[in-house]
């Protein structure tokens, strides 16, 4: 009987388990660091990868999926008889979007359907959880595409660095603007709009001051009924401690979520963001 195998980049924070139940394929990018590569999630992990940044004093590097791996991957799953519905980090940010597309066009069109998410992390997961839904009941690989199209843009990522060094080293903020920063304990928020990340809001002082925050809008949101309280999620790179405090806050504002997931940063978001960065990720009605 054909399937619909559900695909996506280790750009997506999915918690392992439904990985592993859901039988998700996750496509690993290569990470760069000390001349040495290593695959996202396969032999590297995310406090590794921090200890390789000190070690090497340098910044990792990623390498999107190439078209050949793409055709690879695609070639044994419609071989077998099913069909491909690939979520992607958003194409805004990384080229496998285009990659994987460009490798689709070898098999017959209403095998494949690849999605740019717009998004990245757990909001990448956040679609996918919808799209395992769908396929549970049985919708077709069209109509699973037709219904994450509707969704995609009412995904709201945000996220809070606690440092702007990851920043800095990658070439994305000035030294001044690091200096200033670290002189004034700036935290940046962090939010997608229209697949780009952009700064939406600078906090001076603690990180749980920025952190409540990027809370606000998601409680003012709860107060006007506009969130989808299917799922949620709190994803970070190794904030453990703001991860709690985070859930303690969400949990105490009694909003009736059905699904409140942590997850974690793979090493290809957390060669961006650093060590300390926690987001909270949702959909809006």
């Amino acid at each position: 009987m054909k399937k619909i195998i559900l695909m996506a980049d280790s750009a997506m924070d999915l918690p392992q388990e439904i990985i592993d139940e859901e039988k998700i394929e996750i496509v690993p990018f290569v990470i760069t660091i000390g001349g040495k590569e290593y695959r996202d999630g396969v032999n590297i992990t995310t406090s590794e990868l921090y200890k390789l940044v000190e070690q090497h004093k340098e910044m990792p590097k990623t390498s999107a999926i190439t078209p050949f791996e793409w055709e690879k991957v695609f070639k044994k799953h419609l071989d077998n008889g099913d069909d491909v519905l690939l979520l992607t980090i958003g194409k805004e940010i990384s080229s496998t979007y285009q990659y994987a597309y460009l490798a689709s066009q070898s098999f017959p069109k209403e095998r494949i359907e690849v999605i740019d998410s717009q998004a990245l992390s757990g909001s990448i997961a956040l679609i996918m959880l919808k799209a395992i839904r769908f396929r549970k009941e049985g919708k077709s690989l069209a109509e699973i595409k037709q219904l994450l199209a509707e969704i995609i843009p009412k995904v709201q990522t945000q996220f809070v660095l606690p440092t702007l060094e990851y920043l800095h080293k990658g070439g994305r903020c000035s030294a001044l603007t690091r200096f200033v920063g670290t002189v004034l304990s700036l935290k940046l928020q962090i939010k997608m709009i229209n697949g780009v990340m952009d700064v939406s809001k600078k906090s001076v002082g603690k990180m749980t001051r920025a952190v409540d925050v990027m809370l606000a809008d998601f409680f003012k949101l709860a107060e006007e009924d506009k969130l989808d309280l299917e799922f949620v999620f709190i994803t970070h790179s190794l904030a453990n401690k703001m991860a709690v405090y985070v859930k303690e806050k969400v949990l105490a504002a009694n909003i009736p979520i059905k699904n409140l997931y942590e997850s974690y940063a793979s090493t290809t978001i957390s060669t961006h963001c650093g060590p300390g960065t926690i987001g909270i990720l949702y959909i809006e009605k």
